[in-house]
C-alpha cells in the first residue's frame, strides 16, 4: 500500500466509523454488527501506527463513546469515563502486558513498585455502561458514559430498575459504575410485540437496553426487567472514603470492589476469575468462548483487569483508556476485510467457481484468506468488484462466506469488475452454461471430459470423510500420486500395493503401510456414503441419503428412470436428469464396473428406518457445539424421519443449539423458531 493509498483509506474509513458510530452510539440502531465495527476499527487503528503521519486527534479511534442527546439533560462527569483498548488473540494479549511491564520496570526504582500482577477476569457485557451517582448513602443520579466527558441524565429511568439499591447501607458519597443489560427472553418477547404492532424490531439486547434507557416515559422502563451489574467504585472525596472504609486496606484489589459492591447490595456477575498469570486467563478464556452463548446475557469477550490497584493507578491511561484493563474479544463470527483478487477453480463437476483472495483476517478463531463468491448470479448480487472491502461470515461448519459489500469504502479508482472467463483456466476448453438446480442457479461448466482439474478434484472428493473415507488419503497425496501415475481412477485407488507408496520421496514403509490400511478399511461403504463419492452433479450428501432411503440397493438406483426418480421428497427434475445420465454414460459405466470389483456396498438395507416417523417432515438446523458429534445427531434426525438444513429460514421448524451456537441462534431467535439443546432433542426421540 502506498502512502497516497493509506491516506485515502484511513479518511475514508473514518467517514465510514463517525458514521456507525452515531448509528449505534446515538440513534441505538446499528446498521452493521458489533464484530464488523471492531473490524474496521481494527483496520484503521493499524493503519494509524504504520502512518503516524495521518494520525488525526479527531480519528474514531480516539473517541469513547456516543454523544449527549438533546432530550436528556446533560451532565458533566466527576470521573472521565474512560473505555476499554481491545485485543483478539492470546499473543496480542501477551504485548498488552508486556507494555505494562516496561512502563512499570521504568518508574521500579522511583516508586518501590514490582510488576507481579494477578488478573481479574470479568465478561464483557453486551449493554450500557452507566454511572451511579450516590450523596450520603442515597441515589441522587444516575448518567450514561455519553463521549465519557460527558452524559446524559437517567436518573428517573434508572430508579425503576430492581437490581440497584436506591439507599446504600453505609451513608456515604460514593460513585458506582455498572453496565446495564437485558435478558434475551426479553428481546424476544419485546420484539414479538413490536412486530404485531408493526413496529421496528431491535437489533439485539444491547439496542433494547439503550432504547430502553433512553425513553421519556419512566413507566415505559419499569415495565423492561433491565438489570445492572455492578463492577467499580469511584469516590468523590477520597477522605470521606478512606476514613469510612478503610479504602486503601479494604479496596486495594478489584477482587475486594466485586465483594464490596456485592454487601453494598448491587448486582453484581458472579461469572469471573482470579488468574495468577496469562496462561491461566488463557484457559479460562477458551472455556468461556465455548459457553458465551448460553449466559442470559449478551456478552462478546472478556475484561481482563489487573487485579492490584496500585499498579492499576501507576500505570495511568492513554487518551482513552486504562493501560492496566484490556478487553480480550470472542473470535468473531463475522469480520470485514477487502478483496485484493478473484481467481477461478475448476471443481470436480466442472462447475468454475469464482474464489476471492481476501486481505487475511481472523474469523471464528481461525486466520481467512479466501472465501467463495459461487457464481456470476452471486457475483451480481453483491455488486462486488475487486478491492471492494466486504463483510464475511462463518458458513455452516468451516466454509467463509462473503454477504455484503460495503459500498460507502468503494475506491472508484482502484476497484475493478470480475470479469469471468470464456475458456476452463486449465485445459483451455470453451466453457458452457448450465442451470443445476432452484438454490444454485445458472454456473458455468468445462464439458471436457479429459480435463485434468475435473478429474483430480473427482478423485480428492471420492476419498474424503463424507464419500469413501480413506483417512489419511487427503488432496496433497491424491495430486502426488496422480502426478505420478500411480493413481488414475477410483479403482486404482484399490490396486496400490505398499511397494508402490514406500519409496517415493517424502514416504517410509510405516506411512505406506497406514495409507494402505486406510484403503482397506473403506472398501466395505454405506450406499449413501457411496452415491455421494461418485460426485454425480448436484447430489449433495443430503440428496445421496435421500436416494439411499427410496431405493433398495445400488443396481436398483442405476435402473430408474427420470419418472422414478422425481417422486422422492426435495428432488427437482435437474437433479434427477443428472443422476439417470451419469449411470447411462459409458466411461462412468466402465469406471463404476472397474470400483464394483474392490469394494462392497453395505445395501441390504435401507439407510433409513422406514417404520420412525417420530421427527416426520420436520427440518432443524444444528449450530454450536455438542457433547456428542454433529454427524451422530444428523443420523439420528434423519433416521427419524426429519431433515437437516444448513441454514435458518421460515421453513426451519427447530434450531438444535449448543455451545457458542453463533449467528444462526439470532436467526432463529428473529424468525421465532423453537429453539431446542441437546437434551430436549433426545427427549423428543424417547431416549431420555
Amino acid at each position: 500500500m502506498t502512502k497516497i493509498e493509506a491516506k485515502n483509506r484511513i479518511e475514508i474509513l473514518s467517514l465510514e466509523l463517525e458514521k456507525h458510530r452515531v448509528s449505534y452510539h446515538v440513534n441505538d440502531s446499528p446498521a452493521i454488527s458489533d464484530e464488523i465495527y471492531d473490524s474496521l476499527m481494527s483496520e484503521l487503528s493499524r493503519l494509524e501506527v504504520e502512518y503516524p503521519e495521518y494520525n488525526s486527534s479527531t480519528s474514531p479511534t480516539k473517541r469513547v463513546g456516543g454523544e449527549v442527546l438533546d432530550k436528556f439533560e446533560k451532565v458533566t462527569h466527576a470521573f472521565p469515563q474512560w473505555s476499554f483498548d481491545n485485543v483478539f488473540n492470546f499473543e496480542e494479549l501477551e504485548e498488552w502486558n508486556t507494555r505494562n511491564k516496561k512502563i512499570i520496570d521504568k518508574l521500579e526504582n522511583k516508586n518501590d513498585i514490582t510488576y507481579n500482577p494477578s488478573y481479574m477476569c470479568e465478561m464483557k457485557i453486551d449493554g450500557l455502561k452507566v454511572i451511579l451517582t450516590y450523596k450520603s448513602g442515597a441515589l441522587s443520579r444516575a448518567a450514561t458514559r455519553g463521549d465519557g466527558v460527558m452524559g446524559e441524565d437517567i436518573t428517573e429511568n434508572v430508579k425503576t430498575i430492581k437490581s440497584i439499591p436506591l439507599i446504600l447501607k453505609d451513608k456515604t458519597d460514593v460513585t458506582v459504575v455498572g453496565e446495564c443489560w437485558l435478558e434475551k427472553s426479553e428481546l424476544i418477547k419485546i420484539n414479538n410485540e413490536q412486530k404485531n404492532l408493526g413496529l421496528k424490531e431491535y437489533a439485539n439486547t444491547r439496542n433494547l437496553a439503550a432504547g430502553t434507557l433512553r425513553q421519556l416515559d419512566p413507566k415505559i422502563v419499569a415495565k423492561r426487567n433491565l438489570k445492572i451489574f455492578a463492577y467499580r467504585v469511584e469516590s468523590h472525596t477520597p477522605e470521606i472514603v478512606q476514613e469510612a472504609f478503610d479504602y486503601m486496606d479494604k479496596l486495594n484489589t478489584q477482587e475486594k470492589v466485586l465483594k464490596f459492591l456485592e454487601e453494598l447490595g448491587f448486582l453484581v456477575n458472579r461469572e469471573r476469575k482470579l488468574c495468577k498469570n496469562l496462561k491461566q486467563v488463557q484457559q479460562y478464556y477458551e472455556s468461556q468462548v465455548n459457553k458465551r452463548n448460553s449466559y442470559e446475557y449478551g456478552v462478546d469477550g472478556m475484561v481482563i483487569k489487573i487485579n492490584e490497584n496500585k499498579i492499576w493507578d501507576e500505570l495511568g491511561y492513554t487518551a482513552k483508556s486504562p493501560r492496566a484493563g484490556v478487553a480480550y474479544k470472542f473470535p468473531a463470527e463475522e469480520a470485514a476485510t477487502i478483496i485484493e483478487s478473484v481467481i477461478f477453480q475448476v471443481g470436480r463437476t466442472g462447475a468454475i467457481t469464482p474464489v476471492a483472495n481476501l486481505r487475511p483476517v481472523l474469523l471464528a478463531g481461525s486466520t481467512v484468506s479466501r472465501a467463495t463468491l459461487h457464481n456470476q448470479d452471486e457475483v451480481n448480487r453483491l455488486g462486488v468488484k475487486v478491492h471492494d472491502t466486504v463483510m464475511l461470515r462463518k458458513a455452516g461448519d468451516v466454509i467463509p462466506e462473503i454477504y455484503e459489500v460495503v459500498l460507502s469504502l468503494r475506491d472508484e479508482n482502484k476497484s475493478q469488475d470480475i470479469i469471468f472467463p470464456k475458456n476452463c483456466p486449465v485445459c483451455k476448453s470453451v466453457l458452457i452454461k448450465r442451470v443445476v438446480g432452484k438454490e444454485e442457479g445458472v454456473k458455468i461448466f468445462c464439458d471436457n471430459s479429459e480435463c485434468e482439474a475435473k478429474h483430480i478434484e473427482n478423485l480428492i472428493h471420492f476419498v474424503s470423510k463424507k464419500a469413501i473415507n480413506i483417512d489419511g488419503m487427503g488432496q496433497k497425496i491424491i495430486e502426488e500420486f496422480c502426478t505420478l501415475g500411480i493413481v488414475t481412477d477410483y479403482a486404482s485407488i484399490y490396486n496400490l500395493k505398499i511397494s508402490d507408496i514406500e519409496n517415493l520421496f517424502g514416504y517410509g514403509l510405516k506411512s505406506a503401510e497406514n495409507i494402505i490400511s486406510s484403503i482397506d478399511k473403506s472398501r466395505e461403504v454405506k450406499l449413501n456414503n457411496f452415491i455421494y463419492s461418485l460426485g454425480i452433479l448436484s447430489v449433495g450428501e443430503t440428496t445421496a441419503k435421500d436416494l439411499a432411503k427410496y431405493f433398495v440397493d445400488l443396481a436398483a438406483l442405476r435402473a430408474a428412470t427420470i419418472e422414478n426418480i422425481i417422486p422422492i421428497p426435495n428432488m427437482g427434475p435437474v437433479t434427477a436428469k443428472n443422476i439417470f445420465e451419469y449411470f447411462r454414460d459409458k466411461k462412468n459405466i466402465d469406471k463404476l464396473e472397474r470400483l464394483l470389483k474392490e469394494i462392497k456396498i453395505e445395501n441390504a438395507q435401507p439407510i433409513f428406518s422406514q417404520t420412525s416417523k417420530i421427527l416426520d417432515s420436520k427440518t432443524f438446523v444444528i449450530t454450536g457445539s455438542f457433547a456428542i458429534s454433529r454427524d451422530f445427531l444428523k443420523d439420528k434426525i434423519e433416521r427419524s424421519g426429519g431433515r437437516v438444513s444448513g441454514s435458518v429460514s421460515s421453513k426451519t421448524n427447530y434450531l438444535l443449539a449448543g455451545d457458542n451456537a453463533g449467528s444462526k441462534l439470532s436467526d432463529a431467535e428473529k424468525l421465532n423458531i423453537k429453539i431446542i439443546n441437546e437434551e430436549d432433542f433426545l427427549k423428543m426421540l424417547g431416549e431420555l
